[in-house]
């Protein structure tokens, strides 16, 4: 006859009971403290000298770590110095990007604020501070392992290179470094036609199938 299981007699069960629920609890506990200590070491590495910077008030449409975020990458992407070109300081190129950026979709200029965030954060994990306080090696090397990096890294890193070089280029002191002088529609006097409509705004799509 098989012997069926039984629970131990009074408290020898209780203790039991207790002793997994005593083990259980504490490994919640633990693993809470070391998940709060994960995110505060995480939160204590990412502050920087900067966010004490004030922000200039033209810079009203970016939040402080966007500002912060594209101050640097300017200085970085754009180095000016012993160059026959305007420097950095003297086109605004922050505030070209931002005017760029009040053109966007809400929904489109939410993610890339969250990708912008993503880019100056991420930093910590490998340097152990933010985008915005690596020295101009360091974030020239950054931004080269973003590149070859994953799909995101490489379009964050695309995205922010062109948003920067646009913002830069596009001020006619820039051109005479170039030798060039401005857009043909402007010199010959073109008028803007405004942009091509879609196929889905002609009402008639051509497929190019047989009939």
């Amino acid at each position: 006859m098989t012997q069926q299981y039984s629970a131990p007699s009074g408290p020898e069960w209780l203790q039991q009971g207790l002793a997994r629920r005593r083990f259980l609890k504490w490994t919640l506990v633990a693993s809470a403290g070391m998940t709060a200590a994960a995110a505060g070491g995480f939160l204590w590495l990412r502050r920087s000298p900067l966010d004490q910077q004030r922000i200039p008030d033209w810079a009203g449409e970016l939040s402080a770590q966007e500002f912060l975020l594209l101050d640097r990458c300017r200085r970085v992407l754009l180095p000016t110095e012993g160059r026959d070109l305007p420097d950095t300081e003297t086109v605004p190129v922050v505030a070209n990007v931002q005017r760029t950026l009040s053109l966007m979709a809400p929904a489109l200029r939410q993610q890339l604020s969250q990708g912008l965030g993503l880019f100056d954060n991420a930093a910590v994990f490998r340097h152990g501070c933010r985008f915005v306080d690596l020295d101009d090696e360091t974030a020239w090397d950054y931004f080269d392992r973003w590149g070859r990096g994953l799909v995101l890294q490489r379009t964050l890193a695309t995205v922010i290179k062109q948003l920067l070089y646009s913002a830069y280029w596009r001020d006619e002191r820039t051109w005479p470094a170039l030798q060039f002088d401005g857009p043909v529609s402007d010199r010959w006097g073109l008028a803007y036609l405004g942009n091509a409509p879609m196929p889905e705004e002609q009402g008639n799509v051509p497929t190019g199938g047989p009939e």
